[in-house]
């Protein structure tokens, strides 16, 4: 073999598989219903405009978690997929600017695990990595720890699912 590459290594360099698709429609038609779907981006900058798009006009997708650092606003980024109803629970660490996630989420419709963003990143990474746990400090001491925050509310407006406690 020679030039220090691994047997690895050259395998992955042979291989024939490529992840361009034809279409935006082609690259999500096989994301299916209930799917846990990471988006990119930082707040609206470099979001996956084209993908979010191609979701949106496939209804067969939906009951989403939706992990990113946003939920978009009003009729843009994720806030497309929150007004055809097809995220179901948003992991995120800042939801305040989009009017229609709100009222989705108090309105006991869809379901929120807020995380500080350090620490959605490294559960972004750590689970890349194949990494099931991790510690941080962050929520050392508060509700995030102890459990209870609303993670979903009823129509009534009281909470009915909670977070738990976490070691």
């Amino acid at each position: 073999m020679g030039q220090g590459r691994s047997i690895y290594a050259v395998g992955i360099l042979c291989r024939r598989y490529s992840k361009i698709y034809a279409s935006a429609e082609k690259a999500v038609e096989d994301i299916p219903a209930g799917s846990t779907v990471l988006f990119g981006g930082f707040g609206l900058c470099g979001i996956p405009e084209r993908l979010i798009d191609a979701i949106a006009d496939n209804k067969s997708i939906d009951k989403l978690t939706a992990v990113s650092n946003n939920a978009g606003i009003d009729g843009v980024g994720l806030g497309k997929l929150l007004n055809t109803r097809q995220i179901k629970r948003m992991v995120s660490s800042y939801v305040g600017e989009n009017k229609e996630f709100a009222r989705q989420y108090l309105g006991g419709e869809l379901e929120l695990e807020l995380v500080p963003q350090g620490t959605l990143a490294e559960k972004v990474r750590a689970g890349g990595a194949g990494i099931p746990a991790f510690f941080t400090a962050t929520g050392f001491g508060t509700a995030i720890q102890h459990g209870g925050t609303p993670i979903k509310y009823g129509v009534d407006g009281v909470a009915v699912i909670e977070a738990a406690p976490r070691e």
